[in-house]
């Protein structure tokens, strides 16, 4: 147990959970703004493994930036898919999120051996780049902290600075202009945007393709920086976590940074368990993100039905 909390407070702890939140965090943040324009983009997941293989297989011919912006494009264009099947063709978007999901399940294995020569499994035939780190070995000049500063601070994926960037972006979006509050007001009351003007359904087909801009950007991450490489169904269950976090995170920018954080954090644990548990079995050390995330949904769904039952009685 010591040797676990002197691993948690490490800086090398903190390195790994940034590592694993980005990815959550992009997805999270991309399920942030379909959500609160009232289309719940359950195609988190799909459109994160759709980046993945798309950015490895881009950055076998392009430059990493290139195959960044592939990944982003990917899942946008899902984005836009889900938008036309739900919005156009008036198709459930639950259901339309879940085929997109099952789409990609299959497609990507099938893309996968197509780009490797019949590999299914991994793209280890494919010499594929990887995202550079952010060099700040230069704040170890400053007196005092400057080690401190460089052992957090340096190292870390270009994707992580721009996601902490999009935390605070997205936020002055909502609460600070204009646009913000017509995407806010087509989620929660669709009548009065269209009363004035405001066309809710192209709100509504632009945010789903920044939220699966968004999550293509998290799979890019996961397979130029997490990992180095593609393999089958790597994403594991992140954009399902992502929506949970959602939740969690009150339906806000903030709320789903530090929501993504924590699902970050106990995944990070997962990693660094194995080596201080060895008689721990793996698989069940894997299950604490998903364990987590099923417990905050119950709490969240137990605060929320308190905090009815208080506005009810307030009522009466």
């Amino acid at each position: 147990m010591i040797e676990l909390l002197a691993t948690v407070i490490s800086s090398a702890f903190f390195v790994t959970v940034i590592r694993t939140t980005t990815p959550l965090l992009l997805a999270t943040l991309g399920g942030l703004i379909a959500d609160l324009s009232g289309a719940l983009n359950v195609a988190l997941e799909g459109q994160m493994l759709v980046g993945c293989l798309t950015a490895v297989i881009v950055s076998v011919y392009a430059p990493w930036y290139v195959a960044v912006l592939a990944g982003l494009g990917s899942g946008a264009v899902l984005g836009l898919v889900m938008a036309f099947f739900a919005l156009r063709l008036k198709a459930d978007i639950i259901l339309v999120g879940f085929a997109i999901n099952i789409m990609a399940a299959g497609g990507t294995v099938f893309a996968l051996a197509m780009a490797t020569g019949g590999d299914k499994g991994t793209s280890i035939n494919l010499v594929s780049k990887a995202i550079p780190p952010v060099d700040l070995s230069f704040l170890g000049v400053i007196p005092g902290i400057g080690p401190v500063l460089v052992s957090l601070l340096s190292g870390h994926s270009v994707l992580s600075w721009v996601a902490a960037f999009l935390v605070f972006a997205i936020w002055y979006f909502l609460y600070r202009m204009p646009w913000g509050l017509w995407l806010r007001g087509v989620g929660e009351y669709p009548a009065a945007p269209a009363a004035a003007g405001i066309p809710v359904n192209a709100v509504r087909a632009w945010s789903l393709v920044v939220s699966g801009g968004l999550a293509g950007l998290g799979g890019a991450q996961l397979a130029m920086f997490n990992y180095v490489g593609f393999a089958r169904d790597m994403t594991a269950g992140r954009g399902f976590i992502a929506l949970g976090a959602v939740l969690l995170g009150a339906r806000h920018p903030v709320g789903a940074l530090l929501a993504a954080l924590l699902f970050g954090a106990f995944e990070g644990l997962a990693v660094v368990m194995p080596g201080l548990f060895a008689d721990a079995p793996a698989e069940l050390i894997r299950m604490i993100p998903f364990i987590v995330t099923i417990l905050a949904l119950v709490l969240f769904s137990y605060r929320a039905q308190r905090a009815r039952q208080m506005r009810t009685l307030s009522k009466s």
